[in-house]
């Protein structure tokens, strides 16, 4: 419940957005980085809205994954506030209990900690 209402306007924002534009609300990351090559194979991550990459675990039994923070952008790590240089791949921890979140260019940081 506290996820959900930290999310709240956002979640609102690209709703309008889908509306108005018809910009997906769930999306691709080529969808906002077009010019990083290295993102359009990648189909194990996503974007929730332009500015929150969202990587779950997959895999039964795995505790942690690569995932791929695209270039142009920094990166924080919605959990521990962990700031990454975007065109680079990372090992995090992905235990079933937890899903990988990070933040584009730091936007969004009132949300660290509640994801």
């Amino acid at each position: 419940m506290e996820l959900r209402e930290a999310l709240r306007d956002y979640t609102r924002e690209l709703m309008k957005e889908a509306h108005e534009k018809g910009a997906p609300v769930m999306r691709p990351l080529f969808y906002e980085f077009k010019n990083d090559d290295k993102v359009w194979d990648i189909k194990d991550e996503y974007l929730y809205g332009p500015d929150l990459l969202v990587a779950p675990n997959l895999y039964e039994g795995a505790v942690s994954r690569e995932v791929y923070l695209p270039e142009g952008s920094k990166w924080t790590d919605a959990r521990t506030g962990s700031v990454f240089e975007g065109g680079q791949t990372i090992l995090v921890e992905a235990p079933l209990s937890s899903i990988p979140v990070f933040l584009r260019d730091g936007r969004q940081a009132y949300l660290i900690g509640k994801i």
